[in-house]
C-alpha cells in the first residue's frame, strides 16, 4: 500500500524529472494505471524513477507485481525479454538515485500521508480521497481514464504495491497485508484547536512508534455523517479495521481536560471496543501529557494492552469545610485527616470523599466526587450541613432481623430493627450488620455509613439447603421461643407478686384500723349503747377485710414464686 503512494508520487512529478529513462505506461496486477519514466529492468526488479519530496529518486519493485509496461512506441517493454536487458545495460541509475528500503518507503510514506509539526497537524485533502482511494482498490480493474483523473489529482492516494523486499518465490507464504489504522483528530468543546491538534499529533507519533501508520481526518471530512457511529461504520466499509476516536472534555471544577480515546478495531464483522481516559492539567497540557506515561498508557489500553505503571503517578487532595476539624474519609477509610489538610492518592479514578463533624450525636457532613490530577493539586471547599443519617434495609423477602455484627448472635441477642424499618446511626465509618430470616442463611453486610440523610441497602437472603444448617437453626429458634416463654413468666411473676405485695400492705392498714377500734372500745362506757355497738361492728369488718386481703396477697405471692422459678428455667 506504502509503495503504490509512491508510484503515484512518482508519476505525478515524471514530467518534472531528469532527462534519464523513457515515459512507460504501467499496468500493475491490481488493475491500477499509471504513467512514470522506466530507469531499467535488471533481473526481477523493475526500477522506476520521480521526484519525492523534491528529490528526484528511484524505485525499485518486483517484476512479477506488473502486469505489463509499455513504452510511447506501444512495445511490451516487460515481455520482451531482450529489449528489457537491453534497456538495463543501456540505463544505470544516477549517482543522485536512492535505493529506498522497506523502512524509507515506511517514513516517506507515512510523511507523504501526514504531515504533523509539534505545532499543530495537518489533515489535507489526501485524508479525504483516502476513501475514494479505498473503494477505487476494491474493484478489479480501474480505466484509464480514471487512472489519468488520479495522477491529476494535487494529493497523494494510497494503493496497494508490494517493495521488492515483500518479494517471495511462489512456493513461500505471502506476507499478510498491515492494518489500515486510521485516527478521527481530537475535538472539544471550548479547547483551543491548536491544543487538540497537537494533541492528535501526539498520539499518531506514538501509534506509529506502535507499527501502526494512520491516516488523519477530521469528522467534517465524513460529510454524512453526525455521530461516532456513523463514522466508524464509513470508515469500516472502506476496509479500516482499526479506527481511533479522540474527545477532549474541559472540567473547569478541577481545572483539568479529560482525554478519551475510543478504540474499534475489526476482527469480524463486529468490533471490539476500548475506550481510554486520562485526565491532565489544563495549565500545563504537553508537559502533563507526557510526564509518567500518560498518553502512551493511555494508547496501550485503549488497545486493550497492560499499561506502564510508575510509582511516581501521585496526586494531591487539598481539603478545606466550613467549620474546620471535620473528619476527612473516603469509603474504603474510616478517616484520614483533619480539615484543612492534604493528603496523597496514587490511583486516578474518581472516587467520593465525605467530611463530618459530630457532637453529642449531632451530626454535621457534606460530600462530594474527586477526579485527581497525576503530579497536581485538587482544591476542594465544603460547606457542612445538618444531617441524621438512617438506614433503610430492604430484603427479600421482608421481615428479617437485623443484628450488630460486633458479638455473635445468640438467644438472648437483640434484633436493632425488622426489615425494611429504618434505624438511626450515628457513627460514621465502616460498620457491619447480620441479617437472620427462620428458613434463610444469616448475611452479612459491610457498608460506609456516609453523613448522608438515608443510606439504602438491599439485599437478596439466600434460602437453607443444608440439612445441618436447618437443624441449627431451629435449635436457636427453640432455644429464643423458650428464653422469651421465660421473660413472659418473670415479668408475669413481678406483677404478680407486686399486685400481692400491695393487697398485703391493704390488709394492713385493715389491721390497724381494727386495732384502733379496739382500743377505743375499752374506755369505760354505756355497754349496750348505739355507738359502742356500731364500732363493735366495724371492728369485725376490717378484721375480716385484713383477712381476706391478706389471704389474696399470700395467693398472689406464692404465684409469682412458682412463676419466676418457671421463668428462670425456661430463660436459663
Amino acid at each position: 500500500m506504502k509503495k503504490i503512494f509512491l508510484l503515484i508520487a512518482i508519476a505525478l512529478t515524471a514530467a518534472f524529472a531528469n532527462s534519464e529513462g523513457i515515459f512507460v505506461d504501467v499496468e500493475l496486477l491490481s488493475g491500477t494505471k499509471q504513467r512514470a519514466k522506466l530507469m531499467g529492468i535488471e533481473n526481477d526488479t523493475v526500477s522506476l524513477g520521480g521526484y519525492i519530496q523534491n528529490k528526484f529518486t528511484i524505485v525499485r519493485i518486483a517484476k512479477k507485481q506488473f502486469k505489463r509496461i509499455v513504452d510511447e512506441k506501444g512495445n511490451d517493454l516487460l515481455n520482451e525479454t531482450q529489449q528489457a536487458k537491453a534497456t538495463a545495460e543501456k540505463t544505470e541509475p544516477s549517482s543522485s538515485s536512492v535505493a529506498i528500503s522497506s523502512a524509507t518507503e515506511s517514513s516517506a510514506a507515512s510523511s507523504s500521508s501526514a504531515a504533523i509539526s509539534s505545532s499543530s497537524v495537518a489533515v489535507s485533502s489526501s485524508a479525504k480521497q483516502a476513501l475514494v482511494s479505498s473503494s477505487s482498490t476494491k474493484k478489479p480493474t480501474v480505466s484509464s481514464s480514471s487512472a489519468k483523473t488520479t495522477s491529476s489529482s494535487s494529493s497523494s492516494i494510497k494503493a496497494p504495491v508490494a517493495s521488492s523486499s515483500s518479494t517471495s518465490s511462489s512456493s513461500e507464504k505471502p506476507v499478510p497485508k498491515p492494518v489500515k489504522t486510521v485516527l478521527i483528530a481530537y475535538t472539544g468543546e471550548g479547547v483551543n484547536p491548536s491544543i487538540a491538534d497537537q494533541l492528535t499529533g501526539l498520539t499518531a507519533r506514538l501509534l506509529m512508534e506502535a507499527g501502526e501508520n494512520p491516516q488523519l481526518i477530521r469528522k467534517s471530512d465524513i460529510k454524512n455523517c453526525d455521530d461516532n457511529i456513523c463514522i466508524q461504520n464509513e470508515l469500516s466499509s472502506y476496509g479500516y479495521k482499526s479506527i481511533y476516536f479522540g474527545e477532549i472534555i474541559p472540567n473547569i471544577k478541577t481545572d483539568s481536560l479529560t482525554l478519551n480515546l475510543t478504540h474499534a478495531f475489526y476482527e469480524d464483522s463486529l468490533p471490539m471496543l476500548h475506550r481510554a481516559s486520562v485526565n491532565i492539567s489544563r495549565q500545563a497540557v504537553f508537559s502533563d501529557a507526557i510526564t509518567n506515561n500518560k498518553l502512551r498508557n493511555q494508547l496501550l489500553d485503549a488497545q486493550g494492552k497492560e499499561t506502564i505503571h510508575s510509582d511516581q503517578n501521585r496526586s494531591y487532595i487539598h481539603i478545606e469545610t466550613d467549620p474546620d476539624g471535620a473528619t476527612i474519609s473516603r469509603s474504603e477509610k474510616d478517616a484520614i485527616c483533619k480539615s484543612p489538610c492534604t493528603f496523597v492518592v496514587t490511583d486516578t479514578n474518581k472516587f467520593s470523599l465525605y467530611a463530618y463533624w459530630d457532637v453529642d450525636r449531632h451530626l454535621w457532613g457534606a460530600s462530594t466526587n474527586i477526579t485527581p490530577l497525576p503530579g497536581d493539586t485538587v482544591h476542594v471547599s465544603l460547606k457542612l450541613k445538618r444531617v441524621a443519617p438512617e438506614i433503610r434495609i430492604l430484603t427479600f423477602p421482608e421481615g428479617a432481623s437485623v443484628y450488630k455484627a460486633n458479638a455473635p448472635i445468640t438467644k438472648r441477642s437483640k434484633a436493632i430493627a425488622k426489615t425494611p424499618e429504618k434505624f438511626p446511626v450515628y457513627n460514621m465509618g465502616t460498620d457491619s450488620l447480620i441479617i437472620r430470616k427462620a428458613g434463610y442463611r444469616d448475611t452479612l453486610v459491610n457498608f460506609f455509613v456516609a453523613p448522608v440523610s438515608q443510606i439504602d441497602l438491599s439485599i437478596d437472603l439466600e434460602k437453607l439447603t443444608s440439612y445441618d444448617e436447618i437443624e441449627k437453626q431451629n435449635k436457636w429458634l427453640h432455644e429464643r421461643k423458650m428464653q422469651t416463654l421465660g421473660e413472659a413468666f418473670i415479668g408475669g411473676a413481678a406483677g404478680t407478686a407486686l399486685i400481692g405485695g400491695l393487697l398485703m400492705y391493704f390488709a394492713h392498714l385493715d389491721y390497724n384500723d381494727a386495732d384502733d377500734i379496739k382500743k377505743d372500745l375499752k374506755i369505760p362506757g354505756a355497754v349496750k349503747g348505739t355507738n359502742y355497738q356500731n364500732k363493735v361492728k366495724e371492728n369485725k369488718k376490717l378484721v375480716n377485710q385484713g383477712d381476706n386481703k391478706a389471704i389474696a396477697s399470700g395467693i398472689l405471692l406464692g404465684t409469682a414464686a412458682a412463676l419466676l422459678g418457671v421463668g428462670l428455667y425456661f430463660y436459663f
